[in-house]
């Protein structure tokens, strides 16, 4: 068996009178078992409803993915099988169909591909391995794959069978035939080979990477690693390729809103709001935006949020109203964009970025872009004035998009583009209205409200609002900025006083309850989390190791103090070095709190000394000096042991004096303390002076 394969140039089709070709795609999830393929074919019969019988025929996309937790290796013969005869029936002659393979494709799920027109692969996609988990092929399965491909031709039937069979080599011939082990025999035997490859073995299954099929076999029309590219491949609109969700799951939605200006603390309410509803099993999230932006931190932490929702969860913008400024590119971060006619999109906003603050802005809109598949000139120009976007028209396929001129020389042919109209005004942001903003495919739909958007989804039930509980308030309370400095205050006082006092008592307390308190106020504002509590931790210890355990230099007395102050300002911002201008600003903010420290240490020490003596139960706890009485008989008894016959003598440090120790002096061995805070050991020392029972001694 053996097919002659014709190369296939990688250049869109195009529609009559340069107009793009209609289109529509449905998803494809791997595995296919059970009752799944009847699924399937209704999505592919709804599909077929909605596109016209014209010519050139619509196109028909069978996205082709692994299904959450799924493998594609498992996929039934059976409904595999059906699937296939289904797509090569009469019914699907009016429509082109297309399969896209942005993921691998492997087991019998290689049949649907088999059964399309055309194949279009991501680069690194593979495709084959059709009976990895077969322990035998029978007749029948090799006739339905040979019946399949030979059918459609989009793969040789040759390669087929050698992703199906490990029995069965494949050879290219001749560089444009691929032939099974059996007709190569034949073929050389009648001396028909001039050149040829093995590019099958047997005991092997053939599987092949997007990048070989296109590039070094020809087998395959084109690569695509997004829907921007798959869209200018087949010649439509991209805007047209979206997705029937209604068919994917039942969905069971809820609405939040993002109102008035951008603040860290409202992102951070809006987000606990989300987890809480995505706990209780929404796949659905309807965010309403209708806001003048605000602080940048706080929609960049908002968009990556969304961007971090797990696989089944979906998450929809809605603008009714308006959304200004870096408000509007939050839209930018969700799976779907749904716009009010009448609405407003991009503008001046409550927040206006510098000319450094405009280009990281970008950057990151390139990144969310490359995630969400999106182009992205037009969102950056909603926060850049300066941006220069126009609208573009491609040579061949008359698709049209936004570009700016980075964007536009990030295409696969720049030179293909060319320019109708510029849409921006020089020094003033890009601002649309939601039927603007759909016209030029920045937006998936149009929607009047969030009824209209549910049945988009084919939402069943009512989309749920979450509500504001106790619990919620108090969480609020607690991340308010104000309070975290308040337990802050408290906590540094409390802990200078109870060094002050013996054991652990209500000061130390006290401290650990507000630091707690301080620690969990800024987590709740997303500024903190685990480092700088580590970060305290590991400081107090080194504090405390340099009062009691090494007095001395001072290194662990300073590093300690060192590492609680960055954790106190580390914990106020959300960096751990600014990098960005708004961040700069942002830095006399979180110093602010160093100034909150050193008020709380001087507060703590006057308390401790002006007060605390006065107070009856306060007072008890306390380290306080003896009073004159007291101190003239400490002196009194340690003048018992007198030593002041060894002042002026040398000695050597019998020990490492740090500054105490032990040295020995003749015959005596005698308590000193350096007073130059460190000897090392069999260090000569004169000793200074008497103090009771030690001496006060220098190195020599």
């Amino acid at each position: 068996m053996f097919v002659l394969v014709v190369g296939m140039l990688a250049v869109p089709l195009r529609a009559q009178d340069d107009a793009p070709r209609q289109a529509a795609r449905v998803r494809v999830s791997l595995p296919i078992a059970g009752s799944s393929d009847v699924a399937i074919q209704q999505s592919i019969e709804r599909a077929l409803q909605a596109l016209p019988t014209i010519e050139p025929r619509p196109v028909l996309i069978l996205e082709m993915r692994p299904g959450r937790g799924g493998s594609a290796d498992a996929s039934q013969f059976e409904r595999c099988l059906a699937l296939a005869r289904f797509l090569t029936s009469t019914e699907m002659s009016r429509v082109r169909t297309v399969a896209y393979l942005p993921e691998s494709v492997t087991g019998h799920a290689v049949l649907l591909p088999l059964a399309c027109e055309q194949i279009i692969m991501a680069p690194d996609a593979q495709i084959g391995d059709a009976g990895i988990l077969e322990k035998s092929i029978s007749a029948t399965m090799r006739q339905a794959y040979a019946e399949i491909a030979g059918f459609r031709n989009s793969l040789p039937a040759a390669i087929a069978l050698g992703m199906l069979d490990r029995q069965t080599q494949v050879f290219r011939v001749n560089d444009r035939q691929f032939v099974t082990g059996e007709k190569y025999d034949e073929m050389k035997k009648a001396g028909e080979v001039a050149k040829s490859e093995k590019i099958v073995s047997a005991g092997e299954l053939a599987i092949f990477t997007g990048r070989d099929l296109r590039l070094k076999y020809q087998l395959i029309s084109h690569l695509a690693e997004s829907r921007q590219q798959l869209a200018e491949q087949l010649a439509a609109p991209d805007v047209e390729l979206q997705l029937d969700y209604s068919l994917e799951r039942d969905w069971k939605a809820t609405q939040v809103k993002l109102s008035g200006g951008v603040t860290n603390n409202q992102v951070q309410q809006l987000m606990r709001l989300i987890q809480s509803e995505v706990s209780d099993k929404v796949n659905l999230v309807l965010i309403e935006i209708d806001s003048p932006g605000g602080d940048p931190v706080a929609v960049e932490s908002l968009m990556n949020y969304l961007m971090k929702q797990p696989a089944e969860v979906r998450t929809v913008a809605l603008i009714k109203q308006q959304a200004a400024g870096n408000a509007a590119i939050v839209a930018f971060a969700c799976d779907e964009i749904v716009v009010a006619t009448d609405s407003l999109v991009g503008g001046a906003g409550a927040y206006q970025y510098s000319e450094q603050g405009t280009t990281d802005v970008r950057n990151f809109l390139i990144q969310v872009g490359e995630k969400k598949q999106r182009r992205w000139s037009a969102w950056a120009a909603m926060c850049d004035p300066q941006l220069e976007v126009a609208n573009y028209r491609h040579k061949q396929s008359g698709l049209t998009a936004l570009f700016c001129a980075e964007e536009l020389q990030q295409q696969i042919a720049p030179d293909q583009w060319e320019q109708t109209e510029v849409i921006t005004i020089a020094g003033q942001p890009l601002e649309l209205t939601g039927g603007q903003a759909f016209d030029l495919r920045l937006v998936d739909a149009i929607a009047a409200d969030a009824t209209d958007v549910a049945r988009r989804y084919g939402v069943s039930g009512e989309i749920s609002t979450p509500v504001r509980t106790w619990a919620h308030q108090l969480i609020d309370a607690l991340a308010h900025p104000g309070l975290a400095w308040f337990f802050l205050f408290i906590g540094i006082s409390a802990l200078i006083m109870e060094m002050q006092a013996p054991g652990i008592g209500i000061f130390g307390f006290m401290s650990a309850i507000c630091f707690g308190f301080y620690f969990w106020s800024q987590f709740l504002s997303g500024t903190a989390g685990w480092l700088e509590v580590l970060l305290f931790v590991g400081g107090v210890g080194f504090v405390l190791v340099e009062i009691f355990v090494l007095p001395g230099f001072g290194i662990f007395g300073l590093g300690g103090g060192a590492m609680i102050l960055g954790s106190v300002v580390l914990a106020s911002q959300t960096f751990i070095w600014p990098q960005t201008d708004y961040q700069l600003d942002q830095v006399p903010y979180s110093l602010a709190n160093i100034f909150i420290v050193i008020a709380a240490m001087g507060a703590a020490m006057m308390f401790a000394k002006h007060i605390v003596p006065y107070v009856p139960y306060l007072r008890d706890t306390m380290l306080q000096p003896p009073d004159e009485e007291s101190a003239e008989e400490q002196n009194r008894r340690e003048m018992i042991v007198d030593l002041t016959h060894l002042v002026g003598q040398t000695g050597v440090a019998q020990s490492q004096l740090v500054p105490g120790g032990k040295a020995k002096f003749g015959r005596e061995l005698v308590n000193v303390t350096c007073e130059t805070g460190f000897a090392p050991r069999g260090a000569e020392l004169i000793a200074v002076s008497a103090r009771g029972n030690y001496l006060i001694v220098r190195p020599k």
